[in-house]
């Protein structure tokens, strides 16, 4: 975006865990025991009597074992299913994530922990001026499981611990795309709600996990973007390019309100102009964006 000034944030960052427990049966069976028959009175068959052991002297009589009962087999326990398309948030319960910048003048990322060479270098500070900063996924002793600004969507990579900084961040943003409405979190404190509009039939609004990878001012604050654009880690599953960029998909403001609460664009959330700078004023780099249904 040409004649565009750069807003550099600070930033911060969690994790969450989810654990899945089952559970299972054991089927017991009591033995059964046959006897033979010998011929009884009127025809009757009757059973022959046991013959009754001798007592041994100086032994004592060893109790009878009690017959085992059967015994009904445990039904396992039933589980809620998790909804359809669920997956682990990047923030705790807390609502608390993680977020790295990088230190050098590259980041370089690689597939594994093993691997040796790095697939990917990350330029520092990217193309447009704007510090590289990425969302935490997880970590481990010596390194950091990130989220990447490039696609596919949803891609991840591994840096070294001692190539980023990392920061928490008390913010997210949930997009629901259907209800053509937007939520700013701050931890579990739900802080703004804001109509939206997003991606027409042919060019959705690509949904998944991403963050902010940059904070953008158009020249013109009364245009079609308005005084403010993000751009976040997705990229349109239909346009490979668009404007001059790569497909990325933004969440800015705009010139035509009215349009609030329909699904026009070409893949990019918009918002009132007044929510747009409202989100400009308190959201760092590598704040998570979740965009669902």
């Amino acid at each position: 975006m040409s004649g565009t000034r750069r807003i550099l944030l600070r930033g911060a960052a969690t994790v969450a865990v989810v654990a899945l427990t089952a559970c299972g049966s054991h089927k017991s069976a009591a033995p059964t025991a046959t006897t033979k028959s010998g011929s009884g009175p009127e025809g009757q068959t009757l059973p022959k009597p046991k013959p009754t052991p001798k007592p041994v002297h100086g032994a004592k009589p060893k109790p009878p074992k009690p017959k085992p009962k059967p015994s009904h087999a445990a039904k396992p326990k039933r589980t809620k299913r998790p909804h359809k398309g669920a997956r682990a948030v990047p923030w705790h319960g807390k609502g608390m994530s993680l977020v790295a910048h990088a230190r050098h003048r590259r980041l370089l990322v690689y597939d594994s922990p093993r691997a040796k060479r790095a697939t990917l270098s990350l330029p520092n500070p990217d193309g447009n001026g704007t510090p590289r900063v990425v969302l935490v996924r997880s970590r481990r002793p010596g390194w950091v499981h990130v989220y990447l600004p490039t696609r596919p969507n949803g891609r991840t990579g591994w840096v070294r611990d001692r190539a980023v900084r990392v920061l928490r961040d008390p913010y997210h943003v949930v997009v629901y795309v259907r209800g053509h409405r937007l939520e700013l979190w701050n931890g579990r404190r739900r802080v703004l709600r804001a109509p939206t509009v997003v991606g027409a039939h042919a060019t959705p609004t690509p949904l998944g996990f991403y963050y902010v990878v940059e904070l953008l001012r158009p020249p013109d604050p009364n245009g079609s973007y308005g005084p403010y654009s993000f751009g976040i880690s997705a990229h349109s599953n239909v346009l490979k390019r668009f404007a001059g960029g790569d497909g990325r998909v933004g969440i800015h403001g705009t010139n035509a309100p009215w349009l609030l609460g329909s699904s026009v664009s070409h893949g990019c959330v918009r918002v009132r102009n007044d929510t747009i700078r409202r989100l400009a004023g308190v959201l760092p780099l590598g704040t998570p964006v979740l965009i669902r249904t």
